[in-house]
């Protein structure tokens, strides 16, 4: 059972919605040029935040999870750590963690050192991490699905407000938006290593990957594995030799730092909790019945009203990225459908705190499955015409974008 407690007072609070706003405001503009929305999507999203933490927040809508991080993070800033030195106190941080998961518990101790001591100051910088997730797939949009500029601006603003990214970063203080913007920046890496921007894709693959190894460990391995399977499926990726490189030396290193042992004690763990994955693949999809939640989970009714009426889009969705036939599609199509195999089978994992690393990618197929819908009724055409269908995807290189 989580701690009882009471909302902030609204001048605790101005410094991180300053943080959201500005670093929202940077990243929007960076992302989509466009100053109306730079200014409008970053203060709806503070807006919300601070609403929250003066008027709502009393701690049922928080786990134990949460909680523990921000204690064991607390203890990481009182003995001076944080991400700038973390490398010189690595016992410390396996101590802390209880293992190799201890990215998190310094994203809240250096929290904690911009706001202080509160549950709001980690949530701040995931709700701004938001931004950065959404501006990773806008980009990776442009470069390897062929999206125009004012596309990728709408695909970043339906990324920015999705209900269950605002639920999820603004509500509760857990690495999983950390994952999802991990997850985006997966897609971008690959967007422009297909591009042939090889240098400044490999130096964003090594930071990646030694984030996302101290956070969720299996989420690096599953990432190279569908970069193969991708370079497999895509005729250009056959040829892209140093790709196939990365591939094998990244799955070796990341063996190497997780050793037998671990990998055997993980496997294990999903062998006593297999379920069947005709059920269990529905479940993880679908999970929780809007309506139907824990008191703890209420949070997620509206959102999830909204991701049930967008599952067909989802799904058509899926099949538009695919037919696009580039590397980052092929890509973003495999890490989905092995992520959805693998917690369909985990029976522990198959909550919703465990889909939303993947609602960059939803999204996206969600709002190709919109737009490609509206398309075949004859709605909106000419304006989607112009957007994205002007040319075929095939007949497109990624280092071309549509205009």
């Amino acid at each position: 059972m989580s701690p009882s407690v009471s909302p902030f007072q609204l001048a605790e609070l101005m410094v991180p919605a300053l943080f959201i706003f500005v670093t929202g405001f940077i990243l929007t503009l960076a992302a989509t040029r466009s100053v109306m929305l730079s200014m409008f999507l970053p203060l709806i999203k503070a807006v919300v935040y601070v609403v929250y933490y003066v008027a709502l927040f009393d701690g049922t809508w928080t786990f134990l999870d949460d909680w523990s991080y921000l204690e064991r993070g607390r203890s990481l800033l009182n003995h001076g750590v944080g991400i700038a030195n973390f490398s010189v106190h690595l016992p410390l941080l396996f101590s802390t963690a209880g293992g190799k998961h201890f990215f998190y518990y310094l994203f809240n101790a250096d929290a904690m050192r911009l706001f202080g001591y509160a549950y709001y100051a980690p949530v701040a910088v995931n709700v701004a991490l938001t931004f950065l997730a959404a501006g990773l797939m806008a980009g990776a949009a442009k470069t390897g699905l062929n999206f125009s500029r004012s596309l990728a601006a709408g695909l970043f603003a339906s990324i920015v407000l999705y209900p269950d990214v605002v639920a999820w970063s603004t509500i509760v203080n857990g690495k999983d938006t950390v994952v999802m913007a991990g997850t985006s920046m997966a897609v971008y890496v690959v967007s422009l290593a297909e591009s042939g921007r090889y240098r400044r894709a490999l130096s964003l693959a090594l930071f990646l990957g030694l984030v996302l190894l101290f956070t969720r460990f299996y989420t690096p391995l599953m990432m190279l594995v569908a970069l193969g399977l991708a370079l497999m499926l895509s005729s250009s990726g056959r040829r892209r030799s140093w790709l196939w490189l990365l591939v094998v030396t990244g799955g070796g290193a990341v063996l190497g730092v997780l050793g037998t042992r671990m990998l055997g004690s993980a496997f294990n763990l999903l062998l006593q909790d297999w379920v069947n994955p005709s059920y269990g693949i529905v479940r993880y999809l679908l999970t929780p019945i809007p309506f139907h939640t824990t008191e703890a989970y209420s949070f997620l009714d509206l959102p999830q009203v909204v991701y049930w009426g967008l599952v067909p889009f989802l799904i058509y969705g899926v099949y538009r990225v695919w037919q696009r036939r580039t590397l980052t599609a092929r890509f973003i199509v495999i890490y989905f459908l092995l992520t959805v195999a693998l917690y369909g089978v985990f029976g522990e994992l198959q909550g919703p705190r465990h889909r939303y690393q993947l609602d960059g990618l939803i999204v996206l197929f969600q709002f190709l499955g919109f737009l490609g819908v509206f398309r075949q009724l004859g709605i909106g055409r000419r304006a989607h015409k112009s957007l994205v269908d002007n040319v075929r995807p095939s007949m497109v290189p990624p280092t071309k974008r549509l205009s």
